[in-house]
């Protein structure tokens, strides 16, 4: 019974190792997503920065008023496109807690296991270790009234 429920227990940490993994793969995906995304979100805002300074210098030495529209429209889309950058930054970086938390569950799950494992293997040493005593008791009792007969 007791070799039957340390295979079950074995087993069981097998697969809570196995989610861990699969786990840990899912969250460096998704923070190589959030970090990606964010990389992208960045470079939008200094390609975005970089064409408000050449707006200034243009500005400075003078602008017609269709060339300022061309401008507004483009920072119009540009700032669409951020702003949809930023969602998916958003997104990414909330895909990364839920895969956290699925990793910090997996682990929480493979500990438990660990544990009733270990404890598991705490009694049936104990049991051996009783069974051993109990052999060397009789075993010396043996001896004992061999030598007084």
């Amino acid at each position: 019974m007791a070799a039957q429920s340390s295979n079950v227990l074995n087993m069981l940490q097998g697969i809570a190792s196995k989610e861990v993994d699969e786990a840990a793969e899912a969250l460096a995906k998704a923070m190589k997503v959030a970090t990606e995304a964010q990389a992208k979100q960045d470079m939008l805002n200094e390609y975005r920065l970089d064409y408000v300074r050449n707006l200034n210098k243009i500005l400075e030495a003078g602008m017609g008023a269709e060339a300022y529209q061309n401008f507004q429209n483009f920072f119009g889309k540009l700032d669409q496109a951020i702003a949809g950058q930023q969602e998916v930054v958003e997104l990414a970086n909330q895909q990364v807690k839920v895969q956290k938390q699925l990793w910090q569950e997996s682990q929480r799950k493979k500990l438990s296991y660990e544990v009733l494992s270990d404890r598991s293997d705490k009694r049936v040493l104990k049991v051996e270790q009783k069974k051993d005593q109990k052999m060397m008791d009789e075993f010396a009792m043996r001896i004992t009234r061999t030598r007084h007969s």
